[in-house]
């Protein structure tokens, strides 16, 4: 049975002091990334930009890294209903980015979490299916109070 993706609300959006490059929706130069949770999984779909590119049509391997660890923390907060840190971040590239198979859908789930970490397994592939590179995502997850205090977590219900 297939349930509707549920939309996760960015609770730092309009914050004055809130500058992420991937998912601050008033960046100038950011990704401005939207999230939906689907069953245990963050989901995400990113139209590639031409000044994000290596190679002319490519988009640069950094940014596909970039995707997938933010990704992979959105997953600790729509999910877990925490935050945390990057601990390790390892990507594998299987085909070239090309922008014209945008968008790129971003998927993160889980392989292995205890309470103070998550594996999390990032896949971003082409409009047509094409697999452009999966990720494993190490995080340093904090309890839901350490983040409230530490990173201005607003908590799960925000």
């Amino acid at each position: 049975m297939s349930t509707t993706p549920r939309k996760v609300r960015n609770p730092y959006a309009g914050n004055p002091d809130y500058r992420c490059f991937g998912c601050d929706p008033n960046s100038p130069i950011g990704l401005k990334l939207e999230f939906s949770v689907d069953g245990q999984r963050v989901i995400s779909e990113w139209q590639p930009r031409s000044d994000l590119e290596g190679y002319p049509g490519v988009t640069h391997g950094g940014i596909l890294a970039t995707l997938a660890d933010e990704v992979g923390a959105w997953y600790l907060h729509a999910v877990r209903g925490t935050a945390g840190m990057t601990r390790e971040l390892h990507v594998s590239y299987h085909a070239p980015a090309r922008a014209e198979q945008g968008p790129f859908r971003l998927e993160a789930r889980a392989v292995e979490e205890d309470p103070k970490s998550s594996l999390i397994e990032v896949t971003i592939h082409g409009a047509d299916g094409t697999l452009f590179c999966t990720a494993r995502c190490h995080f340093a997850v904090f309890s839901e109070a350490v983040a409230r205090k530490r990173l201005d977590f607003p908590g799960r219900e925000a």
